[in-house]
């Protein structure tokens, strides 16, 4: 059916790549199978049956409709349908519509917003990463009338602010929440840090006010930061200074042995022998060449951010609990400018935009499908 569709532009022109992509969707995390897909395999017969047979177990753990089987992987954490040619023999045996909706969708991510489908993509994908993130310009979203099939499309979360108007919800500031969050984001006058602060100086605003229900002072907070009459400066703060703690927690061997994903075990290696036999750690990273370099690609993690708050629904991904939701989103942006960094000590080489591209992609990949990361990213 056709519906409404609002979308970053990037997803207009997103396909997957397939074979020639640098990695691989079949491999380095678990693949659910929705539960139309899975009496489909269990009742199918000829080919398809003896193609099936074997590589695919009910979920007695979970009952919701997504997750009510998944694939048996295999070594490396591959899906047993990934063959050497890095394609699937379903798609390729079977046909496409017998693929399960994990496969067909991703990496695209749907919500609901005010009954108004929105789109967008998993940087967990590299081709997402190239297309959203390496455009210099300011990211844009746009409505579209899509081809959708709503069966076939799992929806991630579902808001309905009109709901919520004149209920004690920040949830009927929804729209005022996200425009700000965005526009404070690609303010390009401040450095990603002091971005991050202002927006993590308007949660606290919100929230603070929100526990003494004062929704008087919620409403002129958004009516000042959406007219301009912020003053900026006076919350920017200073960049983040890490310690030694910090650097050592990302690459601690608790962490490193749950990593799935060969290609961030790569990067955490490259990372830890960065970082190695440093005297003063602290010091030795933040005189290192590879800080200033790294503010030619500020438009890269904005991209970044500005996708994470649009897919993520960033503040009301954690409840109502602005302060985690920030901490998260912070917290993902120090740990993959600290791998960039210490992975460019270890090479000596110039940091490249691909290069950022790499770390974001395969960090992602467990940060968005893996529980191992949690913890940091809370604190």
């Amino acid at each position: 059916m056709k519906v409404n569709v609002f979308l970053p532009k990037y997803m207009e022109e997103f396909k997957c790549v397939s074979s020639s992509c640098t990695d691989t969707c079949c491999a380095g995390w678990d693949i659910n199978i929705d539960e139309d897909t899975y009496n489909k395999y269990i009742n199918s017969t000829g080919e398809m049956k003896k193609l099936l047979d074997g590589k695919f177990l009910e979920n007695k753990d979970e009952h919701d409709f997504f997750n009510h089987g998944f694939m048996i992987l295999k070594d490396e954490n591959r899906c047993p349908f990934l063959n050497s040619n890095m394609l699937c023999d379903i798609h390729g045996g079977v046909g496409e519509e017998n693929l399960c909706i994990t496969c067909k969708s991703y990496p695209r991510v749907f919500n609901i917003v005010d009954n108004v489908y929105e789109k967008s993509g998993l940087p967990s994908c590299e081709e997402i990463c190239i297309r959203a993130f390496l455009n210099k310009e300011k990211m844009e979203f746009v409505e579209r009338e899509c081809e959708l099939d709503e069966k076939n499309t799992e929806i991630r979360r579902i808001i309905d602010s009109e709901a919520f108007e004149g209920t004690d919800s920040l949830l009927q500031y929804f729209w005022d929440i996200r425009v700000i969050s965005i526009n404070i984001i690609q303010d390009r006058n401040y450095t990603i840090e002091e971005r991050l602060n202002i927006l993590r100086s308007f949660y606290e605003q919100i929230e603070s006010a929100h526990k003494s229900n004062d929704f008087d002072c919620i409403e002129e907070l958004l009516e000042e930061f959406n007219d301009g009459l912020v003053d900026y400066d006076t919350l920017k703060g200073s960049a983040f200074k890490e310690n030694d703690e910090f650097y050592m927690s990302i690459v601690e061997d608790k962490l490193v042995k749950n990593i799935r994903s060969l290609r961030l075990q790569a990067c955490v290696n490259e990372y830890k022998q960065g970082i190695l036999n440093q005297i003063d750690l602290c010091d030795h990273i933040e005189k290192s060449k590879y800080f200033s370099q790294l503010e030619c690609y500020s438009y890269v993690f904005e991209n970044y951010l500005v996708n994470q708050i649009f897919k993520d629904l960033i503040p009301f991904n954690k409840g109502e609990s602005f302060i985690k939701s920030i901490n998260v989103l912070i917290n993902s942006y120090r740990i993959i400018k600290a791998y960039i960094i210490g992975i460019a000590i270890n090479s000596e080489e110039e940091i490249t935009e691909m290069y950022i591209i790499r770390v974001i992609q395969s960090l992602s990949k467990d940060i968005e499908h893996n529980k191992v990361f949690n913890e940091l990213l809370e604190k």
